[in-house]
C-alpha cells in the first residue's frame, strides 16, 4: 500500500505541479494582455485576492520546477564527475609498488581493470581488485616465467625474454585432472610468445562476499605459486589500454 502512494507523490511532485506551474504561469501571461489591450464592454476581471493566489501558486509551482531542473543538473554533473574519477581508476599509472597477492607489481606499471563496486567516489585507496591487464615497467618473474605483461581473463602471460618454462602440465582425460607431462617436462619459449596457465580455483566464501569486493592487496586471491603451465604460443601482444588523461591525481593512495 505505501509503495503506490509514494509513486503517486512523486509523481505529484516532480511531474504534475511543475507542469500545472507552467500552465497557470501562460494562463496569467494570456490574462495581462487581455487586461492591458482588450477593451469590450463588462470585460471580465479575476478579484485582487483571485490573482494573489494564482500569482502565489505559480510562483511556488515554477520555484518547484527550478529546484527540480537544479537537482536534475547537480546530479548529472555528478554522475559525470564521477564517471571521470571512476575511468581513472580503471586505467592508470601505478604509482608506487603494490603487492596484489604474491605478485608485487613495479611502480610504472600500466593497470587496466574493471570494478564494479567503483561509483567515482573521490579519495578512494589505491586498489587493484577486479584487474584484467598489466604492462610492467620492467621484466616481473610470474610463475617461474619473465614476463613483460599479464592478463587476467583469459590468462596469459607476455615473455619479456626466450627462456626454458616447466614444468610442463597436460590434462589428463582419465582422472580428469592436469598432471605433470612427463614426455617433455618444459618448453623453450620465444620472447613475445605467450605463456597458457591453467588457473586452480581457490576456495572462498561467497555469501561472505556477496556485495562486496573481492579482496585485495597481499589479501587476493592471486597466487602465480599455483598456475599449472600449459604452453606457448604465438599471438598478438596483449592490450593494456593507455591510461586515463588525468588519472595520475585520482590513482594516489590517501
Amino acid at each position: 500500500m505505501l509503495q503506490p502512494l509514494t509513486t503517486l507523490l512523486h509523481f505529484i511532485v516532480a511531474t504534475l505541479l511543475p507542469v500545472f506551474g507552467v500552465l497557470l504561469t501562460s494562463a496569467l501571461l494570456i490574462y495581462a494582455m487581455y487586461v492591458r489591450w482588450v477593451d469590450i464592454p463588462q470585460k471580465w476581471l479575476l478579484t485582487r485576492r483571485a490573482l494573489l493566489a494564482a500569482c502565489g501558486v505559480a510562483v511556488a509551482c515554477n520555484a518547484l520546477l527550478g529546484l527540480r531542473l537544479y537537482l536534475s543538473h547537480s546530479a548529472k554533473a555528478a554522475r559525470q564527475d564521477g564517471a571521470v574519477v571512476r575511468a581513472s581508476r580503471e586505467r592508470f599509472v601505478l604509482p608506487q609498488d603494490f603487492q596484489y597477492g604474491e605478485l608485487v607489481i613495479p611502480a610504472g606499471s600500466f593497470i587496466n581493470r574493471n570494478d564494479p563496486f567503483d561509483k567515482g567516489e573521490p579519495g578512494r585507496a589505491l586498489a587493484l581488485h577486479g584487474l584484467e591487464a598489466v604492462r610492467f615497467e620492467q621484466p616481473v618473474q610470474v610463475a617461474n616465467v619473465w614476463a613483460s605483461a599479464l592478463q587476467v581473463s583469459p590468462l596469459r602471460l607476455e615473455l619479456a625474454e626466450d627462456q626454458r618454462v616447466g614444468p610442463l602440465y597436460r590434462f589428463d582425460n582419465a582422472s580428469q585432472t592436469w598432471v605433470p607431462n612427463k614426455v617433455v617436462p618444459a618448453l623453450a619459449c620465444k620472447k613475445g610468445q605467450l605463456a597458457l596457465f591453467q588457473v586452480p580455483h581457490i576456495p572462498y566464501d561467497v555469501q561472505a562476499e556477496l556485495g562486496k569486493p573481492a579482496p585485495d592487496g597481499p589479501q587476493a586471491r592471486f597466487l602465480p605459486s599455483q598456475w599449472l603451465f600449459r604452453g606457448c604460443e604465438n599471438g598478438p601482444p596483449i592490450v593494456v589500454q593507455p591510461a586515463f588523461a588525468g588519472a595520475a591525481a585520482a590513482t594516489k593512495a590517501p
